[in-house]
């Protein structure tokens, strides 16, 4: 294939923004919600640009956004995350996705879901992980939706006690 063909092919914020459907079930989000998340994340993003390089390293001189970047918009970088996040793709595939190669893909994958945690975290937008402090804010809100994962539990050895918590599941999907 001729490289302009495989450049249209790219998946990017701006082309993906047309179909609020299809960028709904890309990225788990809203255009609205994504736009309301996207100048927190380019914050973080900036500011951690402006202090270090992609390889981690400290930054000697002024980074100025290149227009044949591998995610050039902060919007691009983001779209990249969420579709990662919400999807759980091979790496090798995601890179296709967006014209990347997998070692750049894996690079934009940890760089950036970094970035956007702390985002999230900044915004108190994280999944909350203590069940002590779920009860207090079920307690404090009425609007709650609960999101959890099943996970495999150890098998007891007693008979009665393996009836009891038997879920009804007949084999765990590998």
């Amino acid at each position: 294939m001729r490289p302009e063909i495989l450049t249209n092919l790219r998946m990017n914020y701006k082309k993906v923004k047309r179909l609020p459907s299809q960028f709904l079930a890309i990225t788990g989000l809203t255009i609205e919600d994504f736009d309301e998340l996207l100048p927190h994340f380019k914050a973080h993003w900036d500011e951690r640009n402006d202090r270090i390089t992609l390889d981690g390293k400290p930054r000697q001189r002024i980074s100025y956004g290149r227009k044949d970047s591998l995610l050039p918009l902060a919007s691009d970088k983001l779209f990249f995350i969420l579709s990662y996040l919400k999807n759980n793709p091979l790496q090798e595939t995601h890179a296709a996705a967006f014209g990347l190669t997998q070692p750049q893909c894996n690079v934009q994958i940890h760089l950036l879901s970094g970035i956007l945690f702390k985002t999230l975290k900044t915004l108190d937008e994280l999944p909350e992980r203590n069940h002590l402090r779920m009860v207090h804010v079920l307690k404090e809100h009425r609007d709650v939706i609960i999101d959890g994962t099943e996970r495999p539990v150890q098998r007891p050895q007693d008979s009665d006690a393996q009836k009891s918590r038997y879920s009804g599941k007949k084999k765990r999907i590998t």
